[in-house]
């Protein structure tokens, strides 16, 4: 169960609980029972119960709920176990208890009463429907507080109870009871994640589809709803439908913008190139709306609208989005970054911005010979083994670098094509230092080595023949 879709009853709902308790706690015009009432009048209090009720006005004017309660429970034991009287005391002692926030013990008494007048007919149509939806809130806010799943799906099952009882005694339920209604259903249904009951789930879908066909505005605790039955019915594309509904109608609310764009990234997934491409497409606009209303504006979700627009091969867009991002501070200004910002640049073949901003990356991360590895390998591509060769040596002195043995495999490389065999031999050595003895020897290192080698070897044999 999450708290998040399942709300627990509002402080206006608990204050309404309270304000009926104590509605009830000094009625007006009390009714004492005589021997000559007629039988067919409805039931009435004692005359001792009638005498202590007055004792509840001062607790009542000074907010003493505790003392009403207190003298409530001290009235239970003085009045017959079948009586009119008992029932009267618990009716009002659940809505106080209720009224602290004591959900489980509220709903114990409130059933006492009831089961009292459902046996001797105390209490009338109206009031027995009132006690029913008391009976259903109350249960429902019990269960969202709850953490063993056996006892939270008891007190759903209650509330669930209490509600179709309740319905089947009333001509038509407000849209906000109805809704109520389905969010006691749903949340029964997923109450233990790994066995989604999928008739309860079946039953809430029917309550907030008629209430859709019967409302002119749906509020937005309906799409709410509906948004999470299709979550848990894995219907992916027609909660991407409803989120835009709600986003269209409920733009200020910031929550609804994240799980759009999530929804569109799962659907992002599926197989077919052109429907992966349009779900990424729509990800990208949902963030951008998002911003325009001044949501999603995180480092995170800026460098992610970045990465999306990567997904489309939208090289060139990406690129200036992170460059602006990296110097403004809307994105995070690490070196990791500014490595993507290089390799993007590349990707567009816009080498000059690539060398510009892997420089000045050099300047902001002094001990990190990363950006000196991508400027010598952009030199390197281009033949200019000459720059390439002064990086390489940059990037290891700084140091930081992810493999160095590549790097000093690199250096080999380009000293041997400029004919710098000595410094050639001594990139080999050090990149065979950092060699792992368990694995295979690099071929393409053992190939450079006999190169290099074998060039050593022919000046060495020059310089014999140049002595004699």
């Amino acid at each position: 169960m999450t708290a998040s879709l399942f709300p627990s009853l509002s402080h206006r709902a608990r204050s309404a609980h309270v304000a009926l308790a104590l509605a009830l706690a000094v009625p007006a015009g009390l009714t004492v029972a005589s021997a000559q009432a007629p039988a067919q009048q409805p039931p009435s209090l004692s005359e001792k119960v009638s005498t202590e009720f007055q004792k509840l006005k001062p607790l009542q004017d000074t907010k003493n709920w505790d003392g009403m309660i207190a003298l409530l429970e001290g009235l239970i034991p003085t009045v017959g176990a079948n009586s009119y009287d008992l029932a009267y005391i618990q009716d009002m002692r659940a809505r106080l208890l209720a009224g602290k926030d004591q959900w489980a013990k509220a709903v114990e008494t409130m059933e006492a009463s009831l089961k009292l007048s459902d046996a001797n007919r105390f209490f009338d149509k109206n009031k027995t429907l009132e006690m029913l939806l008391f009976l259903a809130q109350v249960s429902y806010q019990e269960a969202t507080t709850i953490k063993v799943p056996a006892l939270q799906q008891q007190y759903l099952t209650k509330a669930s109870d209490f509600f179709k009882r309740w319905l089947k005694d009333t001509p038509k339920a407000t849209p906000e009871i109805s809704a109520f209604y389905a969010t006691i259903l749903l949340q029964q249904a997923v109450a233990d994640p790994k066995n989604v009951n999928r008739d309860l789930l079946k039953q809430a879908r029917t309550e907030v589809d008629k209430l859709f066909r019967t409302s002119i505005r749906p509020k937005e605790q309906l799409y709410f709803l509906l948004l999470a039955i299709l979550q848990q019915e894995n219907d992916t594309v027609r909660a991407a439908e409803v989120l835009e509904l709600i986003v269209k109608q409920f733009p200020t609310k910031k929550d609804y913008w994240p799980q759009l764009w999530a929804t569109y990234l799962n659907l992002a997934s599926d197989k077919d190139e052109t429907k992966a491409r349009d779900n990424f497409v729509r990800a990208i606009n949902t963030v951008e709306r998002a911003q325009a209303q001044g949501f999603m504006n995180t480092s995170k979700d800026n460098f992610n609208l970045v990465s999306l627009y990567i997904q489309v091969n939208q090289f060139g867009k990406a690129t200036d989005l992170l460059y602006a991002g990296l110097k403004s501070g809307a994105i995070e200004n690490d070196a990791k970054n500014w490595v993507y910002l290089g390799y993007y640049y590349l990707q567009i073949n816009r080498n000059q911005d690539a060398l510009k901003v892997l420089q000045e990356a050099t300047k902001l991360f002094p001990n990190n010979g990363q950006f000196d590895l991508q400027i010598g390998e952009i030199y390197r591509q281009e033949e200019k083994m000459k720059e390439a060769r002064i990086h390489y040596r940059e990037a290891l002195r700084r140091g930081g670098l992810d493999r160095p043995y590549s790097v000093h495999t690199l250096l080999a490389n380009v000293s041997y094509e400029l004919e710098d065999f000595d410094e050639a031999m001594k990139s080999i050595g050090q990149a065979e230092a950092l060699s792992d003895p368990k694995k295979e020897k690099d071929p393409y290192l053992a190939r450079l080595k006999e190169a290099v080698q074998s060039a050593l070897n022919e000046r060495e044999a020059a310089k014999q023949t140049k002595k004699t």
